[in-house]
């Protein structure tokens, strides 16, 4: 029997890659996206797109018509130090589209909900420490979540992600800044360099949200898809090699953010039976060598 998802955050890198991934497996898709307009094409002619109506009626009426065997909540709204501006827009995402999702879809039993969390709700490797505001909107959502999977027929798991790479990625993170420093040979204004990352190529973290579909129950637990830890200079050192040379960078250029993650966050155990299988140097590579 063909299986039914429902994707949030499609038009973003995860999320979209996601839903590539099981359109090629044979599962139908709904995207469910607030910008219909920032669809990309090869997916939009493979899923069905559906407007996140502000209408509740509607909006209910949508998601129940999708009719999906498993939910995938990837949509966020992502920024490491806010302003007063962007508070709307982050609760907007992070807590009020996930709970009108899960009322949506409360009062069907057959329906798995995975959440994708954040290893930002973990500063100084604890159960619950926000290193941002974002990491408390990610905790709040996980919050309620746990109120649908308890109280209504709702089956959730959430999976918290560390850092992720991949071919296409449009996002400018540390990996993208780091191969335009080497490009042009202009320095890279870094902080000491001493917090902790932990980069899982998008192919992995896939296969760790796949791997969570049967793991969302009644008690919504969570897991952890990550790889190993490294500093930041560790990883500068490491796309180094990777290129071939190093990486010029001016280390103390800048101060650390508040509440870097500077201590180790294994929270929660592993997504049961998964673990990374692209090495991380032979996948650096392969990125940067497009």
């Amino acid at each position: 029997m063909t299986r039914r998802a429902l994707v949030t955050g499609g038009t973003g890198f995860i999320g979209g890659q996601l839903a590539r991934r099981i359109v090629a497996d044979g599962w139908q898709v709904t995207l469910l996206v607030r910008s219909p307009e920032r669809v990309p094409a090869d997916l939009a002619g493979s899923c069905r797109v559906l407007p996140a109506d502000p209408d509740g009626a509607r909006f209910a009426a949508g998601v129940a018509d999708a009719a999906p065997d498993v939910c995938f909540h990837l949509a966020t709204h992502f920024t490491g130090a806010h302003t007063p501006a962007d508070v709307d827009s982050m609760i907007a995402t992070n807590v009020g589209l996930g709970t009108r999702l899960a009322e949506a879809l409360s009062t069907r039993d057959d329906v798995a909900f995975v959440n994708v969390g954040t290893i930002w709700q973990h500063h100084g490797a604890r159960p619950y420490g926000p290193s941002s505001l974002y990491a408390a909107t990610k905790q709040a959502f996980v919050d309620v979540l746990r109120y649908y999977a308890e109280c209504t027929p709702l089956r959730a798991v959430t999976v918290e992600l560390s850092d992720t790479y991949g071919a296409g990625d449009p996002r400018t993170k540390l990996l993208q800044l780091l191969a335009q420093a080497h490009r042009t040979g202009r320095p890279l204004r870094l902080s000491p360099g001493e917090q902790l990352v932990s980069f899982v190529h998008v192919d992995d973290v896939l296969d760790a949200l796949l791997a969570a579909v049967p793991l969302a129950d009644s008690t919504a637990p969570s897991f952890s898809a990550f790889g190993c830890t490294m500093t930041v200079r560790e990883f500068v050192a490491l796309v180094g090699r990777a290129l071939g040379s190093q990486v010029p960078v001016e280390w103390g250029a800048r101060e650390y953010r508040p509440r870097e993650m500077l201590q180790p966050w294994a929270v929660w155990p592993p997504v049961p039976g998964w673990a990374p299988r692209t090495d991380l140097l032979a996948g650096l590579r392969a990125v940067l060598a497009r």
